[in-house]
């Protein structure tokens, strides 16, 4: 694997952020980062992107998160400052690392910024398709937390309406029938 070691650092990291979390230990690994860099990939192939950023993007995407979830607000630009200094010093090119960066400031649903490449797009995509993938998680993860039903549906509904919302209109088509399945057993 061409970067084994930054999945192996990004799934330790996980695996402390669950114990953070209440969580079961690879929890945030299966049924979140590792889905990202597959739909990510998936995703760079069908829209012919630029492979190698979108995967090191991806899998860097929620590194400020699984650091420390009080830089949720700001875990997209606390993340692309981390992966700079992580890529520097294993002497990748600042044009690469740029573009990473970008595709890290730009992949979520919550601060939604202008995409400038099928890069971006593709972590960007690949995020919202792992909520729309992963559901059942979501919902567990919010009751680990102790959140009531009707606050774990809210938070559930809200992420799955914004993640469907910000993808771009080709992965939308994509990912349409299941959206609207979700919606309709859901809630």
């Amino acid at each position: 694997m061409k970067y084994e070691k930054y999945y192996r650092l990004i799934k330790a990291q996980s695996e402390i952020f669950d114990k953070t979390q209440n969580c079961e230990i690879g929890q945030t690994w299966k049924y979140h980062l590792l889905p990202v860099i597959n739909n990510s990939l998936i995703l760079a192939e069908k829209y012919n992107a630029d492979k190698d950023v979108v995967e090191v993007a991806a899998i860097f995407h929620d590194y400020a998160d699984l650091l420390d979830m009080a830089n949720r607000d700001k875990h997209h630009i606390l993340g692309a400052e981390f992966v700079e200094k992580i890529l520097q010093k294993d002497g990748f090119k600042q044009n690469f690392i740029d573009k990473v960066k970008l595709c890290i400031l730009n992949h979520r649903a919550s601060v939604v910024n202008e995409k400038f490449s099928i890069e971006e797009i593709c972590v960007a995509d690949a995020d919202a398709m792992s909520h729309l993938d992963s559901v059942v998680e979501l919902i567990c993860w919010r009751a680990y937390l102790g959140e009531s039903i009707e606050e774990c549906n809210k938070f559930v509904k809200r992420k799955i309406e914004k993640s469907y919302a910000k993808m771009s209109k080709e992965t939308k088509i994509l990912m349409k029938d299941k959206y609207d399945c979700i919606m309709k057993v859901l809630f």
